[in-house]
């Protein structure tokens, strides 16, 4: 109980100090606008980021923030899905899927699919174009972007445009990633301790977690066929615990035949993507943007 308190203590800070780290420098040039995603009998708030200009048939990026599963919304990432928005001429809808440990696993993964089942029924009506759909995100958002790629090969065949990965979580914590030995420690931001509190959080509670900490819905590392995916940017910070386990997941997306690019950026740490206005973030949102333009030609 008083990790949980702890928790929701840390939720309610994090916004007002992204939100300092951003003042006078959130992108203008973009509409932003609640939405309510409703499939089934699932409901699933978001957040609909259109470009200024013409409207008519955009492509749309369906975005799941990072925040270890528990934490961040739509509020920390409100910066980075504008910038996004108005550099690739995107819609960007952002989902605010359950966070555990309230809702342990597979919740956060369910409200992420229906999202995609939403996009893909709903794209003409919020002026997207249907056959340019694209996911993304980042951390455990990325994680999550990994996931419904995977599922949305038998559940959507064909739809997914493209995914864009930066620094995703892709397996549990694992003695196999030397980068965990490397930057897994203090003073660097995500920690190994840190990783396991986040998995165990996230799995805890679970009716669905197995005792091999292996799942289709959490670990993409660990899924034996990854042919059939959509092309893939996958973004990773250097000095990073999570960049080895990152490297590989592309590299195997690679030898299964798909098209993937993987950028990596020099002294930068977890979390350098959207959290504040820097040279690294606007140097990746430029690769972001120049890679999206890719997509559809």
């Amino acid at each position: 109980m008083f990790e949980l308190i702890k928790l929701r203590i840390l939720r309610r800070l994090l916004v007002p100090v992204i939100r300092l780290k951003w003042r006078g420098k959130v992108p203008a040039g973009v509409t932003a606008e609640p939405l309510g995603i409703a499939f089934g009998e699932t409901w699933v708030p978001a957040r609909r980021y259109t470009p200024a200009g013409d409207h008519r048939a955009l492509p749309v990026m369906l975005y799941f923030h990072g925040g270890g599963w528990v934490g961040f919304n739509l509020d920390t990432h409100d910066a980075l899905c504008r910038d996004i928005c108005r550099r690739s001429g995107h819609i960007v809808i952002s989902v605010d899927y359950r966070l555990a440990p309230e809702h342990p696993f597979p919740a956060g993964v369910q409200d992420c699919l229906a999202a995609l089942d939403w996009l893909v029924a709903n794209a003409a009506r919020i002026g997207a174009d249907p056959q340019r759909i694209s996911i993304g995100g980042d951390s455990a958002g990325g994680n999550l972007a990994a996931v419904v790629a995977l599922q949305a090969r038998s559940r959507h065949p064909g739809v997914l445009k493209g995914q864009v990965l930066i620094y995703p979580v892709t397996d549990h914590v694992s003695g196999d990633w030397p980068s965990y030995a490397r930057y897994g420690r203090k003073p660097y931001p995500l920690t190994r301790e840190s990783l396991a509190d986040l998995w165990r959080w996230y799995t805890a509670d679970s009716s669905e977690w197995p005792a091999s900490n292996t799942h289709e819905l959490a670990t993409p590392q660990r899924v034996a066929d990854l042919s059939g995916l959509p092309p893939a940017l996958v973004l990773l910070a250097e000095e990073d615990l999570l960049c080895d386990e990152g490297r590989a997941y592309a590299g195997r997306m690679q030898e299964a035949g798909n098209d993937v690019q993987v950028k990596s950026y020099p002294g930068q740490k977890h979390g350098f993507v959207g959290l504040e206005p820097t040279a690294a973030h606007d140097q990746a949102l430029a690769d972001i943007r120049d890679w999206m333009a890719r997509l559809y030609r």
